[in-house]
């Protein structure tokens, strides 16, 4: 063999110091990835370019720090990778829906199910990677790292990192308090900032997870009993809570909108709660919250998982609880308690899109009235409005409003066929919720009830933001008002002395999220010394004995 034949056949490669190549990999991230960060910072520094570009140095500088105190060495590739990987996808979405990916959203996301998740990973998403990802980290793959000897890296690195240090410090203290107020009161900024953002978010999230591993559920309400009204009862008395999925009330008909999105509620007899707040902005936040017995103020993921809820209650008092699910599952409610999913094999043709509607739980519904013998609290959890997929979330034959997006990327769809294809998901959950509502009053196995709340809003594009989970501090009103609504039929009136138009009447106040657990207590007749009377919303509307009408307490 010759000795031309016999060399190796190579491609040229870039030939940089590490420093070099962090120093550029740092600059594009922040020029390239941190558009609303950009943006944000100028508007709130109003205008001024001085101290956007101070304040904006500083965060070039973090991002030093974090690419040198993680990168050392031969792990250097592999973090600057990571970190172009993650700005890349946090970035997608908070430049095309206005989503901050922070410890909320991650949770939701390590939550969250395949056949949701995948409606966020679309062409447009895999475009964006292949730009913004793929590409970017193949060049740094392709560069030629210049090595220094060993002793000089390990000399250099702590260095390195303290200049960066010192320099993030220093660009700070040249407008200290202005900074500091804008770090202080302007969480949206810092929240859009790439690729810290999401990083702090995902160790924030690890640490509440450690943190909260050997956490025990301690005992609640294990004085509960059945009052004598419901001990009384000549049949089994049924409370079905159909908790609804990103149903925001200001798309709801009851509440004045300006579509009618609920024609057949309005022929039930229902008791419409127009004023609701919800507890947070995403489902796994806002239904373990709804259902334990800690407000809205303090309630905690840590007191969640610490403490008892209110189907262990029911269950103390000897109330038969079951939880049916065709969402996310039951986020730590009930696992103590009977629970199951929701599948197609269940009605193949509520599921013939591959995903099951709300219309799943109507034969299983039918089926279990027919036998029931206990009474009971049946917890429907929905998919109700869930997003971005909302085109699969109702029948064609209920697409009222068109044209309707039929597609989860919203860049593809106006934002008037975005409003059609979600209101017709508000349109098809009055179906269900009404089609329930006959099945309950035309058995006559049962003495029934149904309340209905959503777990959050949505947003569908006001100021830039779609879908929900935005942090409590910028989460708008779509997001935290939620609809509510109360059935109760005249069997249930008149075995648990209710007056209807006494709980009309706290309808019109506003209320919240912590009202659940007191309230199906209240309803149910269960007696608990944790049962609290001004979280109670049936409190004061007996028949019997009927005391002042007490306005429940609710976030502000």
């Amino acid at each position: 063999m010759s000795q031309e034949t016999g060399k190796k056949i190579g491609f040229w490669r870039p030939e940089l110091s590490g420093l070099t190549l962090n120093l550029i990999v740092a600059t594009a991230l922040m020029a390239g990835y941190n558009q609303t960060f950009w943006v944000r910072a100028y508007g709130i520094f109003g205008g001024d370019l001085r101290q956007t570009l101070a304040f904006g140095g500083a965060a070039w500088a973090l991002t030093m720090v974090l690419i040198s105190a993680l990168g050392f060495r031969w792990l250097q590739k592999g973090v600057l990778v990571f970190l172009i990987l993650v700005a890349a996808a946090s970035s997608f979405y908070l430049e095309t829906m206005g989503v901050l990916v922070n410890r909320e959203m991650i949770q939701n996301m390590m939550t969250t199910t395949v056949a949701e998740s995948r409606h966020l990973i679309n062409a447009a998403y895999l475009g964006h990677m292949l730009i913004w990802g793929i590409l970017p980290s193949a060049l740094v793959l392709l560069v030629r790292v210049r090595r220094t000897s060993m002793v000089r890296a390990v000399v250099a690195w702590p260095v390195t990192v303290a200049a960066s240090f010192a320099l993030m410090v220093g660009l700070l203290y040249t407008d200290y308090r202005a900074f500091a107020s804008v770090m202080r009161e302007h969480h949206e900024l810092l929240g859009s900032y790439q690729p810290g953002a999401p990083i702090n978010g995902a160790v924030k999230y690890a640490r509440m997870m450690i943190g909260t591993r050997d956490i025990v559920a301690q005992p609640l309400g294990r004085d509960a009993t059945k009052g004598a009204l419901l001990a009384e009862a000549k049949k089994p008395v049924l409370t079905v809570i159909f908790v609804g999925e990103t149903a925001r009330a200001q798309d709801f008909g009851l509440n004045g909108y300006v579509r009618d999105t609920t024609p057949e509620l309005r022929t039930r007899g229902v008791i419409n709660f127009p004023d609701v707040t919800a507890c947070g902005t995403s489902t796994a936040v806002s239904v373990p919250c709804m259902f334990s017995v800690f407000p809205a103020a303090s309630y905690s993921h840590e007191r969640h998982l610490g403490s008892e809820n209110l189907l262990d209650v029911l269950t103390h008092a000897g109330v038969t609880t079951d939880w049916w699910d065709n969402n996310t599952g039951h986020q730590g409610v009930a696992m103590r308690t009977p629970n199951k999913m929701m599948t197609a094999d269940i009605d193949p043709a509520a599921c013939s899109e591959g995903e099951c509607t709300d219309a799943v739980f109507l034969a299983p519904l039918r089926a279990a009235l027919a036998s029931m013998t206990t009474d009971t609290v049946l917890v429907l959890h929905s998919i109700g409005s869930h997003g971005p997929a909302y085109h699969l979330r109702y029948p064609p034959e209920f697409a009222r409003f068109s044209p309707a997006c039929q597609s989860t990327d919203f860049a593809k769809c106006s934002p008037a066929e975005i409003v059609n294809a979600y209101d017709n998901t508000i349109v098809f959950t009055d179906h269900i919720l009404s089609t329930i509502i006959d099945m309950l009053a035309a058995q006559d196995q049962v003495i029934p009830s149904m309340i209905y709340l959503s777990d959050h809003g949505e947003s569908l594009g006001e100021n830039g933001l779609y879908l929900h989970a935005a942090p409590g501090f910028i989460a708008p009103d779509v997001q935290t008002k939620v609809p509510m609504v109360m059935w109760v039929s005249d069997a249930f009136q008149r075995t648990m002395q209710l007056d209807a138009a006494c709980l009309g009447a706290k309808a019109e106040r506003p209320t919240s999220h912590d009202v659940l657990f007191h309230t199906v207590l209240g309803l149910m007749d269960v007696s608990t010394e944790v049962h609290d009377d001004a979280l109670d919303l049936v409190a004061g509307c007996r028949i019997s004995g009927q005391a002042e009408l007490v306005q429940p307490a609710h976030r502000g």
